[in-house]
């Protein structure tokens, strides 16, 4: 699939440039997308954006967990840290070198959608596999292939923005994605714990199959430009891996919505992986109890984060301005685990869950489109994405091992939502450095 043998002198634009007559002419490919998004496309990459996360949570937040209970009650919090950090650090990696291979890929299938076939077939047989794992470390080699299959789909279909969206609709549709965050993580409660009865194996097999169904269906009516033997440098290993450095001294904007993007998921990682067991041991919620006690934070937070979502990207697009949107997101994510770290009780938590929906859909209405908007090239859109998505998967490595040294030693949720909330907050301000977006 990938092509190595291109010319090395070819000249390509960033996201940001403006091609005029006497320009270079460079692949349909490689232009940023001008021709508006149908509403056809937006709906399935808006599906297939919550199949992915739908594809993840779930796993991470209620099935894993019962598996690991299964297998050693007495360890979970430790045991849980170290197939989160395993598997999220393969994944981490997987990401930027999928992204960077499908800019590679010739073809007249195109660029991303051999990606996200292949890959999404290779996600659901892992599934699979899991839902038979007989004892934990093949529980946590086969999530690691497993995280490493599923951010390489990842990779590819966050790539399809800047690919296919103009500049005018990425507040909207980044606002789509963003929405599918939370809509996978409450979507997923509700077909493991209320439809499924939180049972393993029908789990495993009815996500799969959600997964692959509507990643084909994407993949089959995607707009996927292909590139030429003519469009890009020939392949050299060394200038291969040095391209994933991206220097924030040549571009400073982007490692700053790297930061801050990095930042606002550490605050979410410890939602995601410990809430479960934050009814448990805080709210002192048992058995079945504890997992409705879940979903039901997690129906409330995309209630309100369903509004915000929507309408911080309508204004955001009708106000053409981004930052203020991250700024005040941020702020309220941190309220928002202020209240789980102090106000520990059941109302705490729908106080919690408010704030977390309303601070996450600002949040997330904008951030994408801002990060499309500060990419550092036209030809590297995927393998760039993946560096930031880097961001979302590193604070999966950090924030288990975090949790797992302060719960250990205090004995208690506080430190680690007080450490959560003040990421939260820094994500919002560490935005205002960033110069060439509004």
């Amino acid at each position: 699939m990938a092509d190595s043998s291109f010319p090395h002198d070819a000249r390509f634009p960033s996201d940001t440039d403006v091609l005029v007559d006497d320009a270079p002419v460079v692949s349909e490919a490689l232009q940023t997308p001008t021709k508006a998004v149908s509403v056809g496309l937006q709906t399935l990459f808006f599906l297939a954006n919550v199949a992915i996360w739908l594809a993840k949570f779930p796993f991470q937040q209620i099935v894993l967990p019962l598996q690991i209970l299964a297998f050693d009650a007495t360890h979970k919090t430790t045991d849980l840290a170290i197939i989160a950090a395993v598997g999220s650090t393969f994944g981490l990696l997987a990401n930027p070198i999928a992204g960077a291979l499908s800019d590679r890929t010739t073809g007249r299938w195109g660029r991303r959608r051999p990606w996200l076939v292949s890959t999404s077939v290779l996600s659901a047989a892992i599934l699979i596999l899991l839902a038979y794992a007989p004892n934990l470390w093949t529980l946590i080699l086969e999530w690691t292939l497993y995280q490493m299959a599923v951010n390489a789909v990842l990779a590819a279909l966050l790539a399809i923005i800047p690919d296919q969206v103009p500049r005018r609709q990425r507040g909207t549709v980044s606002s789509f994605a963003g929405l599918s965050i939370p809509l996978g993580l409450v979507l997923g409660s509700i077909l493991v714990t209320q439809i499924l009865g939180s049972r393993v194996l029908p789990s495993y097999y009815a996500i799969s199959a959600i997964l692959l169904v509507i990643m084909l269906l994407l993949a089959l009516v995607l707009p996927d430009k292909p590139l030429t033997k003519g469009d890009l440098p020939p392949f050299h290993l060394g200038e291969f891996i040095a391209s994933f450095w991206v220097s924030p001294r040549k571009y400073p904007d982007f490692a700053w919505a790297w930061i801050t993007r990095f930042l606002a998921i550490m605050s979410s990682s410890a939602v995601t992986f410990y809430l479960l067991y934050y009814f448990q041991d805080v709210i002192h919620a048992t058995g079945k109890a504890a997992t409705r006690g879940v979903a039901n934070f997690n129906y409330i937070y995309v209630a309100v984060l369903l509004v915000a979502s929507l309408g911080g990207g309508f204004l955001s697009d009708r106000l053409q301005r981004r930052k203020i949107f991250v700024l005040c997101g941020g702020i309220i994510i941190a309220i928002s685990m202020l209240l789980l770290a102090f106000m520990q009780t059941q109302t705490g938590t729908v106080f919690a869950a408010i704030f977390f929906g309303l601070g996450f859909g600002v949040y997330l209405a904008v951030d994408i489109a801002l990060i499309t908007e500060v990419l550092p090239s036209a030809s590297s859109r995927g393998k760039d994405l993946g560096v930031f998505n880097i961001a979302n998967t590193l604070p999966q490595v950090l924030v288990p091992i975090v949790a797992a040294l302060t719960i250990n030693a205090f004995h208690n949720y506080t430190v680690l939502f007080v450490i959560v909330a003040v990421s939260a907050a820094l994500s919002g301000l560490l935005v205002l450095p960033i110069k060439s977006v509004r």
